[in-house]
């Protein structure tokens, strides 16, 4: 097989894991190895290189990482990669993955937050892979708004070309239980919740969201689409939605399923939303999101949840990747209120 999860890595349903997407710069070869096992991100990715990277193509790959995006990139042809990372350690993994592929002539290594670099020549094509399970949980928007701005050519491309974010209310007895007790699963010893939640500055386990893999079977109503990004430009990365969904089935509604459909190319799809794991149809390294309830709430059909779900940042950024997001609920019968919650990874800053 040529993928295949780790040991320390398998997972189970509606089994509670680290929120990866919060501690970015404590990224380590751990994580990497989570990331380049996972078969679902690795073989779209792939794919979608491989259709749209043409020879002689300029690439700039932001968040190179240990470089396999970068080594597709060249295999298909481009002319140059300029693979920028702001971890020193992991980007020297990629220059010698690079230089045992023999391509190292054509990468070029650059170890800077890619607000800081400057580039002799613009790209054709901008690949990124600075995606959470909320699609900009790993502050993508800026990032690559600043890229498309100073690093692309006009005409020029983005792998992934669109990505959309949905959420669903979902209800799941035995998730809500591991967070009362607070028992989260890492891929290693070196990431705990509870040094997290210090470092965070979050008192309640409840106002910070969650890696797992959470079944359909546990929707309680339809998906709805929460977001959209094109990478035109135009994104946002502060904003607040209004969501209103029609329960379906009668539940405890636990908390709020997030996931994204990413359209990497023409023709390559990435779909996370999946939870069959044992055939392969769930990611590794993103599972979903989940944002918890602290007091579950009991719904019945044709009962109204209003979500508000939003983004924002502090208003002093303790390290460039701080962010916060919010959902806040309501649900009403028969136009009155039986519940509600406010919940995030610290009071909205809108």
């Amino acid at each position: 097989m040529k993928y295949q999860t780790l040991g320390q890595m398998k997972y189970g349903s509606e089994e509670i894991w680290f929120p990866l997407s919060e501690d970015i710069l404590s990224w380590d070869e751990d994580f990497h190895a989570l990331m380049l096992n996972d078969e679902m991100r690795m073989t779209a990715y792939e794919s979608a290189i491989k259709e749209v990277i043409k020879h002689d193509s300029i690439v700039v790959d932001i968040g190179t990482g240990t470089g396999i995006l970068a080594q597709w990139a060249l295999e298909a042809g481009a002319k140059k990669v300029y693979g920028i990372d702001v971890n020193k350690k992991i980007l020297e993994l990629a220059q010698k993955r690079i230089e045992k592929a023999n391509l190292g002539g054509r990468f070029v290594p650059i170890n800077k937050i890619s607000y800081e670099v400057e580039l002799p020549e613009k790209a054709d094509i901008i690949l990124s892979e600075i995606l959470g399970n909320l699609g900009d949980n790993e502050d993508m928007t800026p990032i690559l708004n600043d890229a498309r701005k100073r690093f692309l050519l006009s005409g020029g491309v983005f792998i992934p070309k669109e990505i959309k974010t949905y959420l669903v209310p979902i209800s799941s007895q035995a998730i809500h239980k591991q967070i009362i007790e607070k028992k989260c699963r890492s891929i290693s010893v070196k990431y705990g919740l509870t040094d997290l939640l210090n470092k965070l500055g979050i008192k309640n386990q409840f106002d910070i969201y969650y890696d797992a893999v959470i079944p359909i079977s546990s929707y309680l109503a339809k998906p709805a689409l929460a977001k959209a990004f094109h990478f035109d430009g135009a994104d946002e990365a502060v904003y607040q939605t209004e969501i209103k969904y029609e329960i379906e089935k009668a539940g405890i509604l636990t908390g709020v399923k997030g996931y994204f459909i990413a359209n990497l190319s023409t023709n390559i799809s990435l779909d996370i939303s999946g939870d069959d794991i044992a055939e392969r149809k769930t990611s590794d390294c993103w599972k979903h999101c989940y944002m918890p309830i602290e007091k579950p709430i009991s719904v019945q059909p044709h009962d109204i949840f209003q979500l508000n779900f939003s983004r924002s940042y502090p208003k002093e950024k303790l390290t460039p990747f701080r962010q916060f997001y919010g959902w806040d609920g309501k649900v009403f019968r028969n136009d009155k209120i039986i519940g509600e919650f406010r919940h995030g990874t610290h009071k909205v800053n809108l």
